[in-house]
C-alpha cells in the first residue's frame, strides 16, 4: 500500500527539484499535490494522526515563514523563498515530527555541500544564489523512505 506514495512522492521531488533548480520558483501546484498526497497518506493511520499531522504542518509552515520574515527584515533580503517554506511546511505533513529535524539536517547538510562545490566555480560568491528546493525535496524522499520502511523492518 506504500509503493503507490512512494512513486507519487518520488515524481514530485523530481519535478520539484527540476524546476526549482532551472527557475528558482516551486510552482504552488506541485506543494499542493505534495501535501494532498500527504493527507491522504496520514488518513490511512486515523483521524488523529492526520489531525496530529496537519497542526504539525502548520506550526512548521509558520516558523519557516517567520524565519524568512525576519531574515529579510535583518538582511533586507529574501533568504527563503515561499515555496521553500510551503514545501517544508508539506513535508511536515509526511513526517513524523521526531524524524523532522533529520530531515532538516539532510536538506541543510546537501545544501551547504552543494554551495561549497558552487563557490570554488563563481567568480562572485556573494551573487551566488542556491534553490533550496531540491534539497529539501531530497531530504523529504529520503528520510520518509527510511522513516516507514526501516520502521517495518524492526517491527
Amino acid at each position: 500500500m506504500l509503493i503507490p506514495f512512494a512513486i507519487i512522492l518520488a515524481m514530485c521531488m523530481l519535478a520539484i527539484g527540476y524546476i526549482d533548480f532551472r527557475r528558482l520558483v516551486i510552482p504552488d501546484w506541485l506543494n499542493i499535490i505534495v501535501v494532498v498526497v500527504g493527507i491522504v497518506f496520514r488518513l490511512q493511520f486515523g483521524y488523529l494522526t492526520l489531525l496530529a499531522a496537519l497542526l504539525f504542518g502548520a506550526l512548521v509552515l509558520l516558523l519557516f515563514w517567520g524565519l524568512r520574515y525576519v531574515h529579510w527584515r535583518v538582511r533586507g533580503v529574501v533568504g527563503l523563498g515561499l515555496g521553500d517554506v510551503k514545501l517544508a511546511g508539506a513535508a511536515a505533513v509526511w513526517l513524523d515530527p521526531w524524524i523532522f529535524p533529520v530531515f532538516m539536517f539532510v536538506a541543510s547538510a546537501v545544501a551547504l555541500l552543494y554551495f561549497c562545490v558552487a563557490a570554488r566555480r563563481s567568480a562572485d560568491i556573494m551573487s551566488l544564489r542556491v534553490p533550496f528546493g531540491p534539497f529539501l525535496a531530497f531530504a523529504l524522499f529520503a528520510t520518509w523512505n527510511f522513516n516507514i520502511f526501516y520502521g517495518q523492518a524492526i517491527g
